[in-house]
């Protein structure tokens, strides 16, 4: 088996994982939407459905499309057995990782958005401005930078990885 073949079922593998999770956050969103109470306004729910449509269409392409995003992460295809293989796969599964970590958190920046452009939009009196859940969208913010840090930096953190466990 080559490492074309590993990645190619790791990608696929993301994806179905990525889709349960985009399937167990329906109930949250569609409470929260009818919890809403300007949500009889047209066009409120694309903002609720948004954040999970961007995810389904990236749980989509990586189930699709494993082997094609494959290609995009690996240059040359050999066999499991060389240690620079194992050091490869262990770069593609942070690559993974940070890839699911990146979907997750550009969804929920898209709700937190979102939601904050309507509650800006829409002000009640009786809402306040320090109801925003701040807190939340900063450490949504962290976690995107810190997918970001492990995409670009999958290789460097699989050296440093292998170095230390040595």
């Amino acid at each position: 088996m080559k490492i074309h073949d590993v990645t190619s079922l790791a990608i696929k593998i993301a994806g179905l994982v990525l889709f349960v999770f985009v399937l167990s956050k329906i109930p949250e969103y569609v409470n929260s939407y009818l919890s809403y109470p300007g949500s009889e306004h047209p066009y409120n729910y694309l903002f609720y459905i948004l954040p999970l449509f961007i995810v389904g269409v990236a749980c989509l392409l990586l189930i699709i499309f494993p082997y094609t995003i494959s290609n995009r992460l690996l240059f040359h295809a050999e066999s499991i057995t060389s240690p620079d293989a194992i050091n490869q796969i262990q770069t593609i599964a942070i690559r993974l990782l940070a890839l699911l970590l990146l979907f997750w958190s550009i969804s929920d920046l898209v709700f937190y958005f979102f939601v904050y452009f309507l509650y800006r939009d829409v002000v009640e009196p009786s809402y306040s401005a320090g109801t925003y859940d701040y807190p939340s969208m900063y450490a949504t913010v962290a976690e995107f930078v810190f997918a970001c840090i492990l995409l670009l930096r999958a290789k460097t953190i699989s050296l440093h990885l292998t170095s230390v466990s040595r």
